[in-house]
């Protein structure tokens, strides 16, 4: 187990801890328990207050301890809860209190250890840690998933991001939305966030990393992460198809779930989300519009050649409409993988009150419509091997003998 200053290292096998004091004698007691650990391994690092922002890049846990300054560890616990990735976030506090304990909890603490520091304790936590790693390493990269329709007003933004706080509130760990919606912005205005976060900045940057990403994003109260849509309709032009596959492929490492919204145009930029994603969503409603436009979609789909089977999800469910689900099967010549009921009166007041579907009636039927979609998504077949993010052989031939360059 090594010790240094300020670099953390990440090794396969070994847990990253940044031990962050500005008192030198806390350091010392909380150093030596966490030397005499021989399981996990761990690679001790330690740092002040201030210095951990720089010092835990690359840590896996980080460990604040409370001192006289109990806002400057606050602060420092918030500050890393709003990284990308996110490390485990442990709060040495140094007394059983109540209030204390709610804030650093509230601030992003994982685990809240105490004064004089317990190595079982700090076994338990670090072991739990080994194993939820263990496990995500299995995985070779998130599951991706994409939402889409070409008809307009069927519900697909507010179904990718309901499907992605079912799959955080089912323990799914990491998840963000991707809005390649450009022209319409649908999932930053959904969920109320700052639209100065967007994918602009990734565009223009010749160098894409974890950095540069996390600077890009929002993360929402909820927990989920956002890549928004460009704030200006106009700059949505800047955004390539080379550059969703990059994103992609970064945010395949440092998430468990990205799901995207590619909005009601079959382009050349969310054929590349297609070619990037396990699962394809696609959303219909119980109109003849929304049925003809499915099939006209399964039609130019299939000539594409992409690997990747869409799923139907019907939308606003209502069993007795005089479009059966059975005509649009029939229709379709393809199975219902998801009905999600209507309850207009339910979203309404989501959209007004600024709440989830959760928040307002959590044993709703559309609530667990969308609970047993994300475990449906979830039990599903392995996840793919990580795909080059560079675009596939014959994808932009492909797409522009379809539909055309985009001007």
């Amino acid at each position: 187990m090594g010790h240094s200053d300020i670099k953390v290292s990440r090794t396969k096998g070994v847990i990253s801890v940044l031990l962050a004091s500005d008192d030198e004698a806390q350091r010392g007691e909380a150093r030596g328990i966490l030397y005499a650990i021989d399981e996990p391994r761990l690679d001790v690092a330690e740092s002040t207050l201030a210095q951990a922002g720089t010092a835990a890049r690359n840590a896996d846990v980080v460990i604040v301890a409370f001192g006289a300054s109990e806002d400057s560890a606050l602060g420092c616990l918030q500050e890393q809860s709003e990284r990308i990735p996110r490390p485990a976030l442990f709060a040495l506090l140094p007394e059983e209190s109540q209030t204390l304990m709610r804030r650093v909890l509230r601030a992003g603490a994982d685990e809240v250890l105490f004064v004089p520091l317990q190595r079982g304790d700090l076994v338990r936590a670090l072991l739990k840690l080994s194993e939820a790693r263990r496990r995500t390493e299995r995985m070779v990269g998130a599951k991706t998933i994409s939402v889409t329709s070409v008809v307009g007003g069927v519900g697909a933004t507010t179904i990718t991001a309901n499907l992605g706080l079912a799959l955080l509130r089912q323990g799914g760990g990491r998840v963000a939305l991707v809005d390649l919606d450009l022209q319409q912005g649908g999932l930053g205005m959904l969920l109320d966030v700052n639209f100065e976060r967007t994918i602009l900045p990734l565009a223009r940057n010749n160098k894409l990393d974890s950095i540069s990403l996390e600077a890009a994003m929002v993360k929402h109260p909820s927990g989920i992460y956002l890549l928004a849509a460009p704030k200006r309709i106009e700059d949505s032009e800047e955004i390539s198809e080379q550059t969703v596959g990059a994103v992609l492929g970064l945010m395949r490492q440092l998430f468990d779930y990205v799901l995207i919204d590619c909005g009601h145009r079959v382009e050349a930029i969310s054929v590349m989300a297609w070619e990037n994603s396990q699962e394809l969503l696609y959303v219909l409603d119980q109109s003849v519009g929304a049925g003809r436009c499915a099939w006209r979609f399964m039609d130019v789909f299939g000539r594409l050649k992409i690997e990747l089977a869409p799923r139907l999800v019907l939308n606003r469910y209502n069993p007795g409409h005089s479009i059966s689900e059975s005509r649009i099967t029939a229709t379709l010549q393809q199975p219902i993988f998801a009905r999600l009921p209507r309850d207009d009166r339910m979203m309404e007041r989501a959209a007004a009150m600024a709440q989830t579907p959760w928040q307002l009636a959590p044993r709703s039927p559309l609530v667990r419509a969308f609970e047993d979609l994300a475990r449906c998504l979830t039990n599903s077949e392995e996840v793919k091997p990580e795909a080059d993010p560079s675009p596939a052989a014959g994808l932009v031939t492909r797409v522009l003998g379809l539909i055309g360059s985009r001007a």
